[in-house]
């Protein structure tokens, strides 16, 4: 019974882990935001970003590998539109 009972509460821990860490997922418009912010490894932050963006030297596929993202082109213009408008 013992067993039973150590099984089942680790299947809920574990359960409850991996519940926690999708709630702290990041999304596309976070991702936009911390780049902006200069929070991302290899992104540099709102001074030269949007220069950047506009050159070609950083894109939104950019920032979501950056951010741990999925990278695809949906999220990637979402990401990019986000940053163009940040200041208007």
């Amino acid at each position: 019974m013992t067993a039973i009972t150590r099984t089942v509460s680790a299947l809920a821990f574990t359960a409850t882990l991996l519940a926690t860490s999708s709630a702290f997922a990041l999304t596309p418009f976070q991702a936009a935001s911390q780049a902006y912010r200069g929070q991302l490894d290899g992104i540099t932050g709102y001074g030269t970003l949007k220069g950047q963006l506009r050159s070609g030297n950083v894109t939104g596929e950019d920032i979501l590998e950056a951010a741990g993202l999925e990278v695809n082109a949906y999220d990637a213009n979402f990401v990019e539109s986000v940053l163009r408008d940040r200041d208007n």
